[in-house]
């Protein structure tokens, strides 16, 4: 992947059982016609080239407003839930993150050693 190309968007169905199977993982919500949606998951894209086992998801809002709504209660997009080893929500961020604050986060919560 290039510092072009976004995340590929998945289903919340297939990835729902990763989440709390011992690893940290991270869902990126957002919609393709939002421009901070799409840098966010250009940036995961590029975090993923990087590590490659790490679980990090982009879902579309707009196809998954059950889940996006009545499940993690979202209003705004994008937004970014981080889930521990144990599937525990460990923090929220709504907005997109420039990549110097995406790396500060993702040490914080055990991406990165």
């Amino acid at each position: 992947m290039n510092e072009s190309t976004p995340l590929p968007v998945v289903g919340y169905a297939h990835i729902k059982d990763h989440i709390g199977n011992g690893n940290p993982t991270i869902l990126s919500f957002g919609m393709s016609h939002c421009y901070s949606c799409l840098a966010m998951s250009k940036a995961f894209a590029e975090v993923l080239e990087l590590y490659p086992h790490y679980q990090i998801f982009s879902l579309d809002s707009q196809k998954e407003r059950l889940v996006s709504r009545d499940i993690y209660k979202l209003k705004e997009m994008p937004t970014q839930i981080f889930f521990n080893a144990e599937g525990e929500e460990v923090f929220r961020h709504t907005g997109a993150y420039q990549k110097a604050v995406l790396k500060i986060i993702l040490k914080k919560y055990g991406f990165v050693g």
